[in-house]
């Protein structure tokens, strides 16, 4: 392992990645609560979507590289909106905040289904007050369903 470690220069990578996590995290606005929160879930919609595909024996590369692509937009749409609102007179973020919420509530609503489809049982005011905001959700949530009608 030291071999390894030695053959990258380990802190030339940990510079690096430090510089590169730094630039990131300038590109979409700093590292607050709502981000934080949003790569949970992301994280957890991932996971979520590989046990129920293995459970229901239709694990597929194919839409789990289309997940990933997916999640990759999120952060590209998160940029746009926080360099919108850079170059807005205001300075609240208010377009980030925006994106940012909107893929929360995405990622929330596709774990609960993933749950939903491997047997758990979900309360149902979770299920409710999600129902509420998908109706509420306008062209974009909209347009999530029909896509999630195609696969």
């Amino acid at each position: 392992m030291s071999k390894l470690l030695s053959y990258f220069n380990y802190g030339k990578v940990k510079f690096i990645l430090s510089v590169l996590a730094t630039f990131f995290t300038s590109l979409i606005g700093g590292w607050d609560a709502i981000i934080e929160a949003l790569v949970m879930l992301i994280v957890l919609d991932i996971f979520t979507g590989i046990l129920k595909a293995f459970l229901n024996h239709d694990f597929s590369s194919s839409k789990m590289r289309r997940g990933f692509v997916t999640k990759i937009g999120y952060f590209i749409v998160i940029i746009i909106a926080n360099k919108i609102d850079e170059i807005m007179p205001t300075s609240e973020p208010f377009l980030r905040t925006i994106a940012v919420w909107f893929y929360i509530f995405v990622d929330s609503s596709s774990i609960i289904e993933n749950l939903a489809l491997m047997g758990v049982p979900i309360p149902q005011a979770i299920i409710d007050r999600l129902a509420v905001l998908r109706d509420k959700g306008g062209k974009e949530a909209k347009a999530l369903d029909q896509v999630k009608n195609k696969n």
